[in-house]
């Protein structure tokens, strides 16, 4: 994408008559302004087109290496770390809802503490 906007914005200048007549830190100066330009629309694009399923996908390179040492995937539960999601959000719950870090990272430290 970036490349053909690059040539697009290249042509461009190119074939615009007062072009020639610039001096070379003119047109070094107008190449840096498309080029800014053209990273804008590349970075607003993908802001656009952003989605997460990234993630879901990488995940699905690591379930086989989770998998293996359980020996079965009936073996497989989620209810660990269920558990601990509902502890944190418990302990969310009991704290000022605006900030969370606090209440999470006191949660922690006392399982950390309890687990010592």
């Amino acid at each position: 994408m970036k490349k053909q906007r690059t040539l697009f914005k290249q042509e461009e200048r190119e074939s615009n008559p007062a072009w020639n007549n610039h001096l070379e830190a003119a047109k070094r100066r107008w190449v840096d302004e498309h080029t800014l330009e053209i990273e804008l629309d590349i970075a607003q694009h993908l802001v656009n087109k952003l989605d997460f399923k990234f993630v879901t996908m990488h995940l699905l390179n690591h379930i086989s290496d989770d998998i293996r040492p359980l020996g079965n995937l009936l073996n497989a539960s989620s209810e660990l770390p269920e558990r601990a999601m509902m502890i944190l959000k418990q302990a969310y719950r009991q704290w000022n809802h605006d900030e969370a870090t606090f209440p999470i990272v006191i949660t922690q430290a006392q399982q950390e503490v309890f687990r010592y």
